[in-house]
């Protein structure tokens, strides 16, 4: 049924290093096509991590709750650019956390020492807030999805009880 108004593309083989070309819809070409079965398994891998994904996504950023939306908000605000800056420039950029140990790390990261979601009203408290960097904070915040039960896949109700305000009374997240 080949004709003007029927169009075929191709495309490269899809075995690395191969240049061979095959129809659009085929990924491999005769040489090659012993791979096909081990090409559509990694397909179906990465299809169902993306479905994955996405239904977390959408339980967790679709399905916000007001509160976590305007605190999302604010985290875009020109108030927050303002108070992120003046806390990089008073702690010089350097980590807090790791520099109670005696280590300079530069980071460019505001954290609050008490998490936002479990003291909204101290957001925007300067004293809540510390320069942090990236190893820190992956580490502070799986302590506080454990401690606060934080996170917004979180099943628990937040902790909210014990408020550790001062970053000596937090564990070592430097290492």
């Amino acid at each position: 049924m080949k004709g003007p108004d029927v169009i075929m593309f191709v495309t490269r083989c899809k075995h690395s290093g191969c240049h061979n070309l095959v129809a659009g819809n085929i990924p491999f070409c005769n040489e090659h096509i012993a791979d096909l079965p081990a090409y559509e398994e990694r397909i179906a891998k990465q299809r169902s991590h993306i479905k994955q994904h996405t239904h977390e996504y959408n339980a967790t950023a679709r399905g916000a709750t007001d509160e976590r939306k305007q605190r999302d908000s604010f985290y875009h605000s020109r108030e927050w650019k303002h108070i992120r800056l003046s806390i990089l420039e008073r702690d010089n950029y350097i980590c807090k956390y790791c520099y109670r140990f005696g280590i300079v790390r530069p980071a460019n990261t505001v954290d609050h020492i008490v998490p936002a979601q479990v003291a909204p009203e101290l957001i925007r408290d300067i004293s809540n807030l510390a320069v942090i960097c990236r190893g820190c904070h992956s580490r502070k915040t799986d302590w506080e999805r454990k401690f606060y039960h934080t996170g917004y896949q979180s099943s628990q109700k937040i902790k909210k009880d014990i408020l550790l305000k001062d970053i000596s009374e937090l564990p070592n997240f430097s290492k």
